[in-house]
Parts: C-alpha cells; sequence; structure tokens
C-alpha cells in the first residue's frame, strides 16, 4: 500500500546515519542550516503576526511559515523534526541501529539549534527588526506562554506539531511535481502554526532571539530548557509513532493480508467451468 513511500523515507534515514559516521562536520553544518531556516520561518511569522488583525492573526502567521520548511526541503538541510520519521522508519526495516539513529537524533539537534543561536545573535545585531521593535511585546508574550506551559501540554502540543510536520514531509515524498510538492507542505504547516503547536527547532530561535534582548523574570534559560525537553520529546513521539509506526503498521498488515490471499488456491470458478462445457471436443 504504501512500500514506496517508505522505502524511500527508510533509506533516507539510512543516508542520515551514514552521513553522521563518515561525514559529522558537513552534516552538522546542513543542520545548522536547517535551524536557520526555520529561524527565518519564525521572523516572518512573528512579524505579520504583531500587526495583524486577531481574528485572523494565527491562519496568517501559519501561512506564512510555511515558507520555513518548504525552504527546508527544496533547499536541502538536515531537520531534526524530519529525522523523528527518517530514523524509526530505518529501525524498522532494519537498515540501521539504535545508536545510530540516536547519534543522527543529537548530532541534528544540536546543529539545528547552532543555526538557531547563530541566526538570532546576527538578527539582534542587525535591529531585531518588528520582533524586537513595535511587535515586541506580542513576540515576548508568547514566549512567555511557551516557557511556562505545564509539561502535558508541550508534550501533546509537540507531537500533535510534528505529526502535522512529518505528514508534509511524507506527502511531499508521494509526488515527483515540485507545485504539489509545495501544496502539500503548506497545509499541515498552516494547520499546526494556527492551532498553536510546538515544534522545537521554531523554538529554539524565538528563545534565543528572547533571551538576547530585554525581557521579563518569565523569560528564563531554565524555562527555555524545560520547553525543549517536553517540546523534543513530543516531537519524536509525533513522528515516529504517529507517522512512521502508523504508516509502516499499515503497510505491512496490508502486505501480509494480500500474500496471503494470494497464496491460496484459486478453485475453478463457475464461469470456466460453463465455459469448458461449451467448447467442443474436437476443439478442447
Amino acid at each position: 500500500m504504501y512500500e514506496d513511500t517508505i522505502s524511500k523515507l527508510s533509506e533516507t534515514g539510512k543516508t542520515k546515519s551514514l552521513a553522521v559516521k563518515h561525514g559529522p562536520l558537513a552534516f552538522l553544518t546542513g543542520a545548522a542550516m536547517a535551524g536557520a531556516y526555520i529561524g527565518f520561518g519564525d521572523i516572518v511569522m512573528f512579524t505579520v503576526g504583531a500587526h495583524a488583525d486577531p481574528a485572523w492573526a494565527h491562519l496568517v502567521m501559519g501561512a506564512v511559515f510555511a515558507s520555513a520548511l518548504t525552504i527546508v526541503i527544496f533547499a536541502g538541510s538536515e531537520l531534526f523534526t524530519g529525522m523523528a520519521m527518517y530514523m524509526p522508519l530505518a529501525l524498522l526495516n532494519r537498515q540501521t541501529s539504535i545508536a545510530d539513529a540516536l547519534r543522527v537524533w543529537t548530532v541534528c539537534w544540536l546543529g539545528n539549534l547552532a543555526g538557531a543561536l547563530a541566526l538570532a545573535f546576527i538578527f539582534k545585531l542587525g535591529g531585531g527588526g518588528v520582533l524586537l521593535g513595535d511587535g515586541n511585546s506580542t513576540f515576548i508574550a508568547a514566549v512567555a506562554v511557551k516557557m511556562n506551559a505545564p509539561a502535558g501540554q508541550l508534550f501533546a502540543r509537540g507531537l500533535i506539531c510534528n505529526w502535522l510536520v512529518c505528514l508534509a514531509i511524507w506527502m511531499s515524498y508521494r509526488t515527483q511535481n515540485d507545485a504539489a510538492k509545495a501544496i502539500l507542505i503548506f497545509w499541515p504547516i498552516m494547520i499546526f502554526v494556527a492551532a498553536g503547536f510546538e515544534h522545537c527547532v521554531a523554538n529554539m530561535f524565538a528563545f534565543a532571539l528572547a533571551l538576547l534582548s530585554d525581557h521579563p523574570t518569565t523569560i528564563t534559560l531554565q524555562g527555555a530548557l524545560y520547553n525543549l525537553v517536553f517540546v523534543t520529546l513530543g516531537n519524536l513521539a509525533g513522528g515516529g509513532v504517529m507517522v512512521a509506526l502508523g504508516y509502516w503498521v499499515q503497510s505491512s498488515g496490508a502486505a501480509q493480508k494480500t500474500g496471503s490471499i494470494s497464496d491460496m488456491p484459486h478453485p475453478p470458478t463457475l464461469l470456466s467451468a460453463t465455459t469448458k462445457s461449451q467448447i467442443p471436443a474436437n476443439r478442447r
């Protein structure tokens, strides 16, 4: 049913494992680029959201943030939330090991963090735009909510977020048409942002910029780490369980059912028996 897509994504996971083993610096660089690309999405999202009509603000923010994942996929880079789906599929297909998967996740997460921190520092040097200007109160308020939300909520929001992000990646792998890929990426990303779910890499940039600027006591390094722990775990569950395992189980079940049917002997049908009886003996 989904064998081709699972095979492609599983092979991607295997490739990531080999890349970290044989070219860790190159992989780390790609991960840093992805962290910055997601940060670009944060910048435009909070910029348009600061002055948008409250009735439409979240929808508009989601629409523009979708540009970030589009850049990640089309430009090429290493995003942690995508690895949350690639590596479990490679594990399920026995194309990598648990140790390799953990290595990929660790290096990718740290690389994303490095890219997000670098962009936040450069953006701050450049003045911080609307985020540190007339839209600063909106930005700081949003970050404070993230840092002080209950752990269970953060995990659940992280899970749903990456369920949608990995669904966007999954769908993009099911077509060769670039215009279709862009459209398929757009919808799940717009949903997750508009609904207020949590993406660990997007939070890395937002937290870094908030901590680098003047901020209230509700914005702390401890709060940032607290959020990232539970959101990261939720992101892993969303990509690994809801998408990777979900489609793998469907595909495996369909393959077993198809195999069991194809292995069964086919009894002669009434039509074949009737047809045979109508053929003259001298022509059988």
